[in-house]
């Protein structure tokens, strides 16, 4: 159910674009980040079939013209322009004649839903030369095959193309940069990837609009694997990636998770646990690349090694299957999902260092600042414990960590202290230590 006009906004860009043929490179895909592209008022960052980024090489371009499978009666079984999973990604041409058995060995069905098509795309990650084809059909459709022979007709062509990518720098006061990205591909599916995209599209609105930024946010949009091998081999200013968050499944109606980033205890790990366990306590903490894993594995893998964490609500039952369509798209959960990545964003503009400018314990209650333990036990004892934490060492963050506490809480402490003069702020340092090193500190 839509119930206002962000919602509405998001659903006409999903609706529009998700039944494209989505692939790494293909005119459908190029199409999309055109249009894209256009309405951002950016430039494309387009690379050349052939094109080598890292040890990844960029793929030819596909072009469906015909794709089905009908009866010698002429009643279609499977056809690509009714939607495009019924063929299997980067199939080559066919067309003849072939016994049930032959077709049933170039056909895959999902192994646990019986009425949906299984999206198959394994061979546009395969280099060289496409000569196989496959179609999907569902485990009841292949039950009900009894004739001996059956018409395939398949007419792809494989040439040069462009990967085309999204390539959004908002610069803040830092060079040091906050990058967030999704993939463009996947044909037929929603919350696979564009209904990603459509949230970070209102997340870059959000952030265009704040009068100030202090660090520079990037977004990233591209086919998966693909896009992220290309940013780090040629885009600009690579050097200024600090942080990354990837997002996959964003809109499904099971609560948020997230997997870490290699070292599993960064700066963007710390933020998005603090702001998840606040929004939800029962929220899924998973290991690199525990959950969907994707172009984190490039980002925060060798060589670069920028802590990435990968967010996404999971599970998602209809991954990769035609039920993720945007009936199976929660709108009111997409909407939460900015909210959360809002929190995450006001984390890495607002962190501070606080020092006290009076020694003892406050009196609370002569600057309204009071918690009666009586009714918040533990709001007092946070309230306490917190002022010892304020020494000029460390980040609202972390004292919000240390104490157990949401960052929200310690940084309206921290700002009901400075407007009372009893305390000052400075900012953090560009680069974040670990959070071992925190708590060793803490304990000497």
């Amino acid at each position: 159910m839509i119930t206002n006009s962000l919602q509405q906004r998001m659903y006409d860009f999903i609706e529009k674009y998700y039944m494209l043929n989505r692939v790494p490179v293909s005119d459908d895909t190029s199409f999309f980040v055109r249009e894209l592209a256009a309405q951002l008022k950016l430039d494309v960052l387009s690379l050349p079939s052939g094109t080598d980024c890292l040890t990844w090489v960029i793929p030819d371009k596909w072009t469906v013209h015909e794709a089905y499978i009908e009866t010698l009666s002429g009643e279609r079984i499977a056809d690509f322009h009714v939607h495009p999973i019924y063929l299997k990604a980067y199939s080559a041409s066919f067309s003849g004649l072939i016994s049930r058995e032959e077709l049933l060995a170039h056909i895959s069905d999902h192994p646990k839903y019986t009425d949906t098509l299984l999206y198959e795309n394994r061979w546009q990650y395969q280099l060289g030369e496409k000569q196989d084809w496959g179609f999907s059909l569902s485990y009841d459709t292949v039950k009900k095959l009894s004739d001996e022979t059956y018409r395939v007709h398949i007419v792809t062509e494989f040439g040069s193309g462009t990967c085309d990518l999204i390539d959004w720098i908002l610069p803040g006061e830092l060079p040091d940069t906050v990058f967030l990205a999704a993939h463009t591909c996947h044909p037929g599916q929603v919350n696979d990837g564009i209904a990603s995209i459509a949230l970070l599209l209102e997340l870059f609105r959000y952030l265009q609009e704040l009068p100030s930024r202090r660090y520079t946010y990037r977004l990233i949009l591209g086919p998966e694997y693909y896009a992220a091998a290309a940013i780090l081999q040629y885009g600009n200013h690579i050097s200024h990636l600090k942080y990354g968050l990837y997002l996959d499944m964003m809109g499904n109606s099971h609560p948020l998770s997230f997997s870490q980033s290699h070292s599993r205890d960064s700066y963007i790990d710390r933020i998005t646990r603090n702001v998840l366990k606040a929004y939800d306590d029962n929220f899924r903490e998973a290991s690199y690349r525990g959950l969907y894993g994707n172009d984190e594995m490039f980002y925060d893998g060798p060589g670069f090694e920028i802590p990435t964490v990968g967010m996404s609500r999971h599970p998602f039952e209809y991954y990769h299957t035609e039920l993720d369509n945007l009936s199976h798209c929660d709108f009111g959960k997409l909407e939460e999902s900015l909210r959360v990545l809002q929190q995450i964003i006001d984390i890495f503009e607002t962190d501070c260092i606080p020092s006290l400018t009076y020694k003892g314990p406050l009196y609370l209650s002569k600057y309204n600042l009071y918690i009666d333990p009586k009714l918040n036990q533990k709001g007092y004892s946070h309230l306490q414990e917190a002022q010892i934490w304020m020494n000029g060492e460390r980040s609202c963050l972390e004292i919000a960590h240390l104490i157990g506490a949401d960052y929200q809480f310690v940084k309206s402490f921290v700002n009901q202290l400075c407007k009372h003069q009893l305390a000052t702020t400075r900012p953090l340092a560009s680069q974040i230590a670990p959070l071992d090193k925190v708590l060793v500190e803490a304990v000497q």
